[in-house]
């Protein structure tokens, strides 16, 4: 009895990843916000996974699809950067418009025709994307206060972040500091127990509307020295 109890679970996150994967290849719209996280710079690209291990500079994408347009907000925060806007990034290279029509979206978005990119760090990271029915105050507030990630083509190296817009002096997400949002921090704590980065979002517990997600990196470990 207790094997079965344990193979069930399996069996139906099997079924779901399934699912799930069916739908994002086929471009199906949902009803509840969907995002994943995808590594790479061209055509083809792997899911990314709770902790992965990544190289500085790995490129990455988010996809974003949605039944109906939502805002959607995606920073990162680490120990060593602090929390960096990602989207939406205004006078960066790349972007899409508030809100993210349906029924999908790359993120960052196109520049010049050209598809861009966005880079992992060298430090541990949560990625944290929320998608809301409408604008939502708590961010449209703290936005311009934050440094914003650029992109690129292709990504060898994490460029460094960008001032806040408009000439801005950066009022939030110092290094070593919290993030500085509650909404981001109740996303950023849920990233920290999921065993799923991609996929439905997650209604918001406190804000109606508001779904929310994440994914946690680490830094891959350089190889040994030669000869150990």
């Amino acid at each position: 009895m207790e094997r079965r109890a344990l193979v069930l679970p399996a069996v139906a996150a099997v079924a779901f990843a399934a699912f799930w994967w069916s739908n994002h290849r086929a471009g199906a719209p949902t009803a509840i916000p969907a995002a994943s996280w995808c590594l790479g710079a061209g055509p083809g690209y792997t899911l990314g996974r709770p902790g992965d291990e990544l190289a500085a500079g790995t490129p990455f994408r988010l996809r974003v699809q949605c039944g109906e347009p939502r805002h959607v907000y995606v920073v990162r925060h680490g120990d060593v950067d602090g929390t960096v806007l990602l989207h939406p990034a205004p006078g960066l290279p790349g972007g899409v418009d508030q809100p993210v029509p349906p029924p999908a979206a790359w993120l960052p978005g196109p520049s010049n025709d050209v598809d861009r990119v966005w880079a992992t760090p060298a430090d541990a990271t949560t990625f944290v994307v929320v998608a809301a029915a409408g604008p939502v105050a708590e961010l449209d507030v703290l936005l311009p206060k934050l440094r914003r990630a650029r992109s690129a083509a292709t990504a060898d190296v994490p460029p460094p972040a960008a001032a806040p817009a408009d000439g801005v002096a950066v009022a939030a997400g110092a290094s070593g500091g919290p993030l500085p949002s509650p909404l981001l921090q109740r996303a950023a704590d849920l990233a920290r127990t999921t065993t799923m980065s991609n996929g439905p979002l997650t209604p918001d517990t406190v804000l109606a509307g508001v779904w929310v997600g994440g994914w946690r990196v680490k830094p891959k470990a350089a190889p040994p020295p030669a000869g150990r």
